[in-house]
């Protein structure tokens, strides 16, 4: 699907058509806002006709599996930037690759996946209002610094949503040693690898905006974009130390799992312990002989005195267990 918002003359116009947009290409003073989601095949002669796009930068366009980045050319700046969503109930993250291109003039962004935060920005955009109250009103750098720090505040409540299964599975570890909470922490930590793998290289794109763009993006916005890579670095920081806690849980869940191990090795071993004279004394007393004294001479009282014998033993057995402490 196609959106595109021009800015020209302080007046907004939504949804232009693409003569319009290559008429506004060739005026001055006019700022385009092209958004593109979905397959980007469709799009390739209007990027490429009226915004002058390489054939390389389109094909890498419409690459989903490409890693964040950033591009300098003679006629715009292109650069590759990721979102990130988790699904709570697979524990399965995702990281929808967005494109953005951007020049004196236009700013595109496609991206294959929908991404909520950017039509709320761009419903924002098309609300009626003077040049500084409408973001496309202040120039390009303030348009494109915009569309990245809703991308950056996207990541916040998924980190914040990462806590709370931190949290829940830090409880888990410790008192369940079930196969589902080992099957989690893995989940869990390969999400947080992927996150954290998407989530670097845009700490690099973001300082190579302020260093690489000259007088597109201009020294009073540069703070801006510090803004920005300031919090990218701290989603970074953030999805390492989940990432820490996570090793760190599968080492506290393996300990669990082998206390608990010990725990029933050592009942196993006391009830063992408990019947190893019992066993001895029926033995020798159920032993097929021929001739046995307490056998031939018995009257009827032998059997109760080793039942007393035995349950002496057992009693005697257990208290001293217990004074040891190992029941």
């Amino acid at each position: 699907m196609q959106h595109s918002h021009l800015w020209s003359n302080n007046v907004l116009t939504e949804d232009v058509s693409p003569a319009m947009l290559a008429k506004a290409r060739r005026s001055e003073g006019t700022l385009i806002w092209l958004d593109l989601s979905g397959e980007m095949v469709k799009y390739r002669s209007l990027l490429r006709e009226t915004f002058g796009l390489s054939a390389l930068t389109i094909s890498t366009i419409a690459d989903t599996a490409e890693r964040a980045r950033f591009v300098s050319t003679p006629q715009y700046f292109y650069l590759i930037a990721h979102g990130l969503t988790y699904d709570l109930k697979s524990d399965q993250a995702s990281t929808p690759k967005l494109d953005i291109v951007f020049a004196e003039g236009f700013l595109i962004t496609a991206h294959a996946e929908p991404m909520p935060w950017l039509d709320e920005l761009r419903a924002a955009a098309a609300r009626k209002g003077a040049a500084e109250e409408n973001i496309m009103g202040r120039g390009v750098a303030y348009l494109l610094y915009t569309v990245l720090d809703r991308l950056t505040d996207s990541y916040f409540p998924v980190l914040d949503d990462l806590d709370d299964i931190v949290d829940d599975l830090e409880d888990a570890a410790v008192v369940n040693t079930s196969n589902e909470v080992q099957a989690r922490i893995f989940r869990v930590k390969r999400s947080l690898a992927q996150m954290r793998r998407v989530i670097s290289p845009q700490v690099e794109v973001a300082n190579a905006l302020i260093m690489r763009t000259g007088e597109t993006i201009p020294r009073e916005m540069e703070p801006y974009f510090a803004d920005v890579h300031d919090h990218l670095v701290r989603a970074f920081e953030v999805l390492d130390s989940y990432r820490d806690l996570m090793s760190g849980l599968l080492d506290v869940y393996l300990t669990t799992v082998s206390n608990r191990l010990n725990v029933i090795v050592k009942q196993l071993t006391i009830i063992a312990t408990i019947f190893m004279p019992l066993t001895f004394v029926t033995g020798v007393f159920g032993q097929n002989f021929g001739h046995s004294p307490l056998v031939e001479h018995d009257t009827g009282l032998n059997f109760w005195f080793v039942l007393l014998a035995m349950a002496v033993i057992t009693t005697a057995q257990i208290w001293y267990f217990r004074r040891r402490g190992w029941l």
